[in-house]
């Protein structure tokens, strides 16, 4: 990504106010994504009535919709890092907005497939990961607060989106329940395009060098793998938590408002954590919020061996209410600790990777358990089933490094780089890495200011930016991130990020 000089450095935009409208665009937009999409739970039953099939096949169109809605982030990130968010929204939004009113015309299945699956998922999927790496880069101190808030979108439609689809179910029947979450989408598309900016753009080192380091190391894919874990246990089940109670025994309206309890539950996750991330560290946050879905599995599978209505619904609750804690808070701090351990160069592409992960898994998980549950003739097998497969995500993700990557490319996000200095100012040389700040004295003639190491709970990092001069905008220059020693001792300690400070006789403007 090419670096563009502003008047503006990145201290200023940083935490602004600017940022977080952008953030609460960002998080209506996502509502409006994941509610149209989920509001598919609420229609399944009555399609498949229609198209005279079981569960199995409708539940191809649901899990070909998430997929794309996640894997096209693969393509997104780096539409993103290249062009921004605003062209992502208006093509995106047109797919999605266009592909709800041409399902609401098919009259043979497969074409779902194609027209929803297509429209709403890469439609959708064009804008929906570079808003999580959008508000990454307008944020420092509070990232993992604004994460959760944009996070909150896909709660809030989970919340609203799937009893009001019931409402338009009830009244005028699927095809024109799709027709009118197509108009709330458009109004709501537009109005993102009216609120959501860009942070202005930065210079971070070699994007394309750092994406190819990032993609080696063993954190990447033991990251992508348990997400693949997670978005088969949780998007299955909330494709099918309605037909799967209502097989139970529960009252379709009932099975409804358990889709409610997961979004409210789950939005009470994203804040409750994201607000945690400070004191506690995000990683360790993202440990437990996965290790809360095999205990709501568990649960789950409970209900299904106990015949009292009252006594079944009231575990149906619980069940639902750890299932949108844990769902949360896991989606919620994904993007903050992508940018602690990767750092923000090529952030857009590295997001989009770990969103085509999801996507795979939303890919298997819907279908897996719908035949299952066709095949077994009930919900209890698919229920253990989609169990185990949560807790093997746990076991994946619980030696996850609490260091970011010691990588030469790395630009950490304790602090942003600023626009690149002009070509006719020569770069500062960093001073080499010091293992601990004060420990050594800095020649004057380097100029540079080190910061410490940064740490999942580090609060130090915002009192070391407040030493860093403000006023002038080269004082907050390119990060480099130094390469570590790969000894036993050293292999997994984050990497030293210093902030050189430009030489004092150069000029904003590149004159002496």
């Amino acid at each position: 990504m090419s670096a563009v000089d502003t008047a503006e450095g990145p201290a200023v935009h940083l935490d602004s106010a600017r940022g977080w409208v952008t953030a609460c665009g960002a998080a209506i937009v996502v509502m409006a994504g994941f509610g149209s999409i989920y509001s598919f739970t609420a229609f399944a039953n009555d399609m498949a009535e229609e198209f005279d099939t079981g569960l199995g096949p409708i539940s191809i169109v649901f899990g070909i919709t998430v997929f794309l809605y996640f894997g096209s982030a693969l393509v997104s990130g780096r539409l993103y890092d290249r062009f921004g968010i605003v062209p992502l929204l208006i093509v995106g939004g047109a797919l999605f907005v266009g592909g709800l009113v041409a399902t609401s015309q098919v009259t043979v299945l497969w074409h779902g497939y194609v027209l929803y699956g297509i429209g709403l998922g890469f439609g959708g999927g064009l804008f929906n990961a570079p808003l999580f790496a959008l508000t990454a880069t307008w944020f420092d101190k509070h990232r993992a607060m604004a994460q959760g808030l944009v996070a909150t979108g896909s709660g809030l439609g989970t919340m609203i989106y799937v009893p009001f689809a019931q409402r338009l179910l009830a009244e005028y029947g699927w095809r024109v329940g799709m027709r009118w979450l197509a108009v709330i989408a458009a109004a709501i598309l537009v109005f993102g395009l009216l609120v959501i900016r860009q942070p202005p753009r930065v210079h971070v080192g070699s994007p394309r060098r750092h994406l190819s380091l990032v993609v080696r190391t063993a954190t990447f894919w033991q990251m992508g793998t348990s997400g693949i874990f997670f978005t088969i246990a949780v998007i299955g089940t909330i494709g099918l938590i309605i037909p799967f109670s209502i097989d139970d025994g529960v009252a379709e309206l009932a099975a409804g408002w358990l889709v409610f309890v997961v979004g409210l539950s789950s939005i009470v996750g994203r804040l409750a954590l994201t607000s945690l991330a400070r004191p506690l560290g995000s990683i360790r946050l993202l440990k437990i919020a996965f290790g809360g879905l095999p205990v709501a599995y568990a649960i789950w599978f409970i209900t299904t061996r106990v015949d009292a209505p009252g006594t079944k619904y009231v575990l149906l609750v619980v069940f639902a209410s750890v299932l949108g804690v844990s769902y949360g808070g896991f989606v919620a701090l994904l993007g903050d600790v992508t940018a602690y351990l990767f750092g923000l160069a090529n952030i857009g592409a590295v997001v989009g990777i770990f969103f085509f992960f999801s996507g795979t898994g939303a890919l298997i998980g819907p279908p897996l358990l719908g035949f299952t549950h066709d095949a077994s003739g009930g919900a209890g097998v698919p229920i253990l089933m989609v169990g185990v497969i949560a807790f093997a995500g746990v076991l994946v993700l619980l030696p996850l490094t609490r260091h970011p990557l010691a990588l030469p490319t790395y630009i950490g996000p304790g602090g942003m780089p600023s626009p690149t200095p002009p070509r006719t100012a020569a770069p500062p040389r960093p001073l080499a890495p010091v293992r601990s700040p004060g420990t050594a004295p800095v020649p004057a003639a380097a100029r540079s200011v080190q910061r410490p190491p940064l740490t999942a709970n580090a609060t130090a990092s915002s009192s070391a930016s407040a030493a860093i001069p403000r006023a002038r905008p080269l004082h907050d220059a390119l990060m480099v991130a130094m390469s570590r020693p790969r000894s036993a001792a050293l292999r997994d300690a984050p990497p030293e990020v210093f902030w050189p400070v430009a030489d004092e006789t150069i000029s904003p403007n590149g004159q002496s």
